[in-house]
């Protein structure tokens, strides 16, 4: 999938970034690395540009310029809805976060099963059965 086919307020990580010589180096300058979170946030009316979110940055990039930009489409785990299974993407937080969550058996490459909707979210791992509040579904990034 392509940055450019994203629909404002989509969520995705980018895997990949194409072209070559001045566009490509424009592209990483600006923090589209492998592995970083974008969002879309606004389309202009005529459809070009497209303003994006990345590292908490606002950027706005032209069609032609993002479809160079290969990307997976994740989203927060507290969007997920009860009775579905899905993969842990990425985890967004430090490191005594991450410790926390590995432990409870939630890390990148995991399946998680959703049981009951937000507050507290009750979720199933390899590792047990779990509540985890809204704030750490936020940071839970699945596929």
């Amino acid at each position: 999938m392509r940055l450019s086919d994203l629909s404002p307020g989509e969520t995705a990580l980018v895997v990949r970034v194409g072209g070559s010589g001045a566009i490509h180096r424009r592209l990483l300058s600006i923090g589209i690395l492998p592995g970083a979170i974008v969002r879309a946030v606004r389309v202009s009316p005529l459809g070009d540009p497209i303003a994006y979110e990345i590292r908490g940055s606002f950027i706005s990039l032209r069609r032609n310029e993002a479809d160079y930009v290969e990307v997976e489409k994740i989203v927060p785990l507290h969007l997920v809805p009860p009775g579905s299974v899905v993969k842990v993407i990425l985890v967004d937080g430090g490191v005594g976060f991450i410790r926390n969550l590995n432990r409870m058996g939630l890390s990148p490459g995991k399946l998680v099963e959703v049981l009951r909707p937000c507050c507290p979210m009750l979720i199933r791992t390899d590792a047990g059965v779990f509540n985890i509040g809204r704030g750490m579904a936020y940071r839970i990034y699945v596929r």
